[in-house]
């Protein structure tokens, strides 16, 4: 069969178009709250640290890895069990209430050992969700249209940072961090409830087939052992976790950088950095979907010109933001180089469900976000709390400490960009076939 029979036998899909426009935005909104109640202690961070006495790898501990190692352990078996037939808006649902419930009880800890429990609980949570979300986004929209669905689907990143950022450093400004914990924490409950009750689960693989599709039943390591031999799945991964181990130490720590070195307030720094990172993630994301979806028509390999460039440039502009000597103008040159950080997210999550078998898309999804978190999310901020207090020492001061592990976190980019550039010529070179069917434009 054709590649053009293909995409048209895929845009016969089993989902009506209003019901798989709902289930989209629910789960774009359930990611947003992922986000809130993972990013919101990264606002936190600095009247944790004047509580409980901490140095910066601690806090560099509580907002990575605390989170994202148990992520990571947890996010493979869930992953498969989704891929072995799991009614996945079940398992969001119960997720959902269970990371809402543990970020309510992070307020309520009275030590930083039983805050890192509490975080590590959230870890565990969340980590069927994304997985479990890209596994129903690509058994909703067929191939053609699938990057414009997974950028929408990750607007809830950029969304979540900036609830995050804005509300949880108001409501701390205004009473403390434990009642902005609190107050951001329970509303999962409700919105799990509604999920569960108007969710609704689509047949599997109908997206590609046209057809129902049969589960197989496909253990961990048969799908690693099928995934790690496709090279531009595994640039893919490495690409990934280079761009966010560099991301993750600088947004992690801009707070505490504009707080320490420009002495802004609390508040003026959760809500100018909450629409910062949120405005330039909508844009970025949105762009980084519809130009995936514009230039995927060339080939597969097409979707990473724009997001190689845009990482690039965003090097030097993220050093020169770092080095100016006014915290408002830092904030200000700010916007494009976040901005150009977020063109990568909508493509490679679409181009990791695209060359993965309808059997294994979940663990691939699990696979690709667990790497990303054991080595960016988890390592980017430990990093640069390690670096700062090195630099400290050397230094003599804590502010400038932190400003140079930022500029040397913002170098880590280059391991993402050489990834990328790997990926994109194994998906040039076509060599296995999922890379031969490029989307077109809806």
């Amino acid at each position: 069969m054709s590649d053009r029979a293909l995409l048209a036998e895929g845009a016969r899909v089993d989902a009506p178009v209003r019901s798989r426009r709902l289930m989209l935005i629910g789960l774009t909104l359930i990611y947003t709250l992922n986000y809130v109640d993972r990013q919101i202690v990264t606002i936190l961070q600095e009247p944790i640290k004047a509580e409980y006495r901490l140095q910066d790898w601690q806090l560099g501990l509580l907002t990575g890895a605390a989170i994202s190692l148990f992520y990571t352990a947890a996010s493979i078996p869930i992953a498969n069990l989704v891929d072995r037939g799991v009614r996945r808006v079940h398992l969001i649902a119960v997720i959902t209430a269970l990371w809402s419930i543990l970020t309510a009880l992070c307020g309520v800890t009275r030590s930083y050992g039983e805050f890192i429990i509490a975080r590590m609980g959230v870890g565990l949570a969340e980590a069927g969700f994304a997985p479990a979300g890209h596994s129903l986004i690509s058994d909703l929209y067929p191939q053609r249209q699938r990057p414009a669905a997974m950028g929408i689907f990750a607007l809830g990143v950029p969304l979540g940072i900036m609830f995050g950022l804005s509300i949880g450093g108001t409501i701390a400004q205004w009473y403390d961090w434990r009642t902005a914990l609190l107050i951001v924490g329970l509303p999962g409950l409700f919105i799990a409830l509604a999920f569960r009750l108007l969710g609704r689960e689509p047949v599997r693989g109908a997206s590609d087939q046209g057809q129902r599709a049969p589960i197989e039943r496909v253990g961990i390591v048969a799908a690693w052992r099928v995934l790690i031999r496709r090279p531009g799945y595994v640039h893919i991964l490495l690409g990934s976790s280079g761009s966010a181990l560099a991301c993750s130490g600088v947004l992690a720590w801009l707070p505490s950088f504009l707080i320490r070195v420009h002495g802004m307030s609390l508040s003026h720094v959760g809500m100018a950095l909450g629409l910062l990172t949120g405005i330039a993630g909508l844009v970025g994301t949105s762009a980084g979907g519809w130009q995936a979806g514009r230039l995927g028509v060339r080939g597969l390999h097409a979707m990473l010109w724009v997001p190689i460039a845009a990482l690039i440039l965003a090097i030097p502009l993220f050093i020169l933001a770092l080095l100016v000597s006014d915290g408002w103008l830092t904030l200000g040159l700010l916007v494009l180089p976040v901005t150009l950080t977020y063109l990568w997210s909508a493509p490679s999550i679409a181009l990791v469900q695209s060359l993965a078998p309808v059997s294994m898309r979940a663990t691939a999804s699990a696979i690709y976000i667990a790497l990303s978190n054991l080595i960016g999310v988890a390592g980017g901020p430990l990093i640069v709390g390690i670096a700062s207090d090195v630099l400290s020492g050397w230094t003599g001061s804590a502010a400038q400490g932190l400003r140079w592990a930022l500029v040397l976190s913002s170098l880590l980019l280059l391991w993402g960009i050489a990834h990328w550039v790997l990926a994109m010529r194994a998906l040039e070179r076509g060599s296995f076939p999922e890379a031969r069917n490029a989307p077109a434009h809806p």
